[in-house]
């Protein structure tokens, strides 16, 4: 993606490099316009910023699967209240109207304006696009007001956060988690490159949801826990097959609802720990760790007390 003067804009792939322009910053008393006016007309394939068009075309293979995979983890993690939109335009100042690869806005209408609310999380794929060319749309956006703005390299697998202090992005670590009001469970960073941790991400946040496909599959397994205990008990003593199998349902509904209380609290497990809760056969310790699972600060105070 590049970019020149509005009379003779330039047509490139997304990632194509682009010379760096500086920002503009609207002055304390000018009036914005609506997030939703338009310079641009939607579906033009066009962006505009500082009065340069800048036309863009279909991604390339990193960059558009990358694109795909972080928007489902968004999608799957968006809390109650809020919606999510891919290359959705926002209209940033008088002179650009640009649209960010991934947008979380609040659902309701703006109360001003009627129309959409600004977006408070942003998020640019990265592939072969110098990132001074993408700090040029995110300064704007962080001067429109957008809370949080992210930035994916597909080639280095890295994600970086824009800091509003210091007006400069800092690499997130490997095992940072991204915690927000419009996130029903907190994203580790890493998800957004690795596709098996998107994938935990997403199992999280249905279980946060109360996915009736998740709980009717719970059901299941405890109802499976039950059958297989009354068999036993046919074949090794009625009594004894019986007790194996409440004991066997109530450790299965007392391992899932450790692990849903936790994820609707926003208390990420480690691997190790989640391993721990799955392996427990014991009703009693169970219960007791979903007791704690209540009002804990951290999933580690669950299993430490």
């Amino acid at each position: 993606m590049t970019s020149q003067r509005t009379s003779h804009p330039a047509i490139l792939a997304p990632g194509s490099a682009a010379s760096s322009t500086p920002a503009y910053a609207p002055g304390r008393q000018e009036r914005l316009p609506a997030v939703d006016d338009r310079l641009v007309a939607p579906e033009a394939h066009a962006q505009i910023l500082d009065g340069r068009v800048i036309r863009t075309m279909g991604s390339n293979r990193p960059h558009g699967t990358q694109h795909f995979e972080a928007t489902g983890v968004f999608f799957s993690a968006l809390a109650d209240g809020y919606e999510g939109a891919v290359d959705m335009l926002t209209r940033l100042d008088e002179d650009s109207d640009a649209a960010p690869d991934i947008s979380v806005f609040p659902a309701a209408p703006d109360p001003q304006t009627g129309g959409r609310q600004l977006e408070e999380i942003a998020v640019e794929v990265l592939d072969t696009e110098r990132m001074s060319h993408a700090t040029d749309k995110v300064e704007k956006l962080a001067a429109r007001g957008v809370r949080r703005l992210f930035a994916i390299r597909v080639a280095s697998r890295t994600v970086y956060e824009w800091d509003h202090a210091h007006h400069d992005w800092t690499e997130l670590a490997r095992d940072a988690v991204i915690s927000d009001r419009c996130l029903r469970v907190p994203v580790p960073a890493r998800a957004l490159v690795d596709r098996v941790l998107a994938d935990d991400t997403v199992a999280r946040a249905l279980l946060a949801s109360g996915n009736r496909v998740i709980s009717a599959a719970l059901v299941e397994q405890r109802d499976a826990g039950l059958r297989d205990g009354r068999d036993a008990g046919l074949r090794d003593g009625r009594d004894a097959g019986l007790r194996d199998g409440r004991d066997t349902g109530r450790a299965e509904m007392a391992r899932a609802s450790v692990l849903r209380v936790l994820a609707r609290r926003g208390l990420a497990l480690t691997d190790a720990e989640r391993d721990r809760v799955q392996a427990c056969p014991d009703v009693d310790l169970l219960q007791a760790w979903l007791d704690r699972a209540v009002d804990a600060a951290t999933a580690a105070d669950v299993f430490d007390g």
